[in-house]
């Protein structure tokens, strides 16, 4: 099943880059259009998510944590237009991690953590945008 979704991801990609530079006028301007909306959300997903780290690296972790949920979804919205099952996949672990930090910091008060536990959600904070960030690399390769 994998690789059937992997080989019709390819097709996809493989068509998209035939028309762009071998379509007639239509294909090649929907493959741009494609390609076009592809990097904006590429790039207004990395600001985000460097907005948010500021943010949580300065104490607003609720919120960093909630803006980067949203940035789940937009992510995960680009992998079922792609069918990309591998990346849908590793974004519910994501965002599965995501919501562990947020129940930690629901649990407690944000500014009554001890140094200990606000260093230890930095810590996992900071894995979940590492991992975050190889995934969204990962993601721009296959669309191009």
């Amino acid at each position: 099943m994998r690789s059937l979704l992997k080989l019709g991801l390819f097709l996809v990609v493989g068509i998209l880059v035939y028309n762009f530079f071998f379509g007639t006028v239509e294909e090649k301007a929907q493959s741009k259009q494609i390609f076009t909306k592809v990097r904006d959300l590429g790039r207004e997903a990395w600001g985000l998510l460097k907005s948010e780290k500021t943010k949580f690296d300065d104490g607003k972790y609720e919120e960093a944590v909630d803006q980067v949920g949203g940035l789940y979804k937009k992510l995960k919205r680009t992998a079922l237009q792609l069918k990309d099952s591998r990346a849908v996949e590793r974004l519910d672990e994501l965002e599965e991690k995501r919501q562990r930090i947020e129940t930690q910091l629901d649990g407690q008060n944000g500014e009554n953590m001890s140094s200990a536990e606000k260093a230890d959600i930095r810590r996992q904070w900071n894995e979940l945008m590492r991992e975050t960030e190889t995934l969204m690399n990962e993601m721009e390769e296959e669309e191009q």
